[in-house]
């Protein structure tokens, strides 16, 4: 039998796992697919030097992590002047906790109030600014923002699991992923 044949049916049985951990590591499905190809090429030099492989799935789960902690090691250093950092897409590892932040939120306020307090709170906007561009009067845009603000005071401690959310708030979230996309890279890059 091959080197390569024995090697691909012990790994084989695996590789779903395994791709779901790069994916976890990278939280992008492209970075986690190059991890994985970056993992398997350097568990299958180990076979091929040693001519074993004795507990596949932890040693590419071990290949993967360590591969990931050196190309942060590496992206760690790196410098960028200013001008051309302005001009790159926006990349930060808080997304996930940004983006949980405001599926969360969501959950607890309509669209017009989430962007009424994100327009207010997190982009200095007057309130005259933001009855101009949502067209609705300045009382309006009060009254809106103590009523968002009081519904979040009192959801601030949750009072259920979040395993146990309706149909109704998981049917919302998803009508609400292209605003909350947006919103996400909003905060993440400080322009609406």
């Amino acid at each position: 039998m091959k080197p390569w044949t024995e090697f691909e049916e012990a790994v084989t049985p695996h590789l779903k796992q395994v791709r779901a951990y790069c994916g976890y590591l990278t939280s992008s499905q492209w970075e986690a697919e190059d991890l994985l190809q970056e993992a398997l090429l350097r568990a299958f030099k180990h076979y091929r030097d040693t001519g074993n492989l004795r507990h596949p799935r932890s040693l590419l789960y071990k290949i993967a992590r360590n591969v990931h902690i050196d190309a942060h090691r590496r992206r760690r250093g790196i410098t960028v002047p200013l001008d051309e950092a302005l001009t790159q897409p926006h990349y930060d590892a808080d997304y996930a906790s940004v983006r949980g932040l405001l599926e969360w939120v969501t959950e607890h306020l309509s669209e017009r109030e989430m962007e009424m307090l994100l327009l207010a709170e997190v982009f200095d906007y007057t309130y005259q600014d933001i009855a101009d561009s949502l067209q609705c009067t300045v009382p309006a845009v009060k009254m809106v923002l103590h009523r968002c603000k009081s519904a979040l005071r009192k959801r601030a401690v949750p009072s259920e699991p979040p395993s146990s959310r309706s149909r109704a708030v998981k049917r919302k979230s998803a009508q609400l992923s292209y605003f909350l996309d947006r919103w996400t890279s909003a905060l993440m890059t400080g322009e609406l």
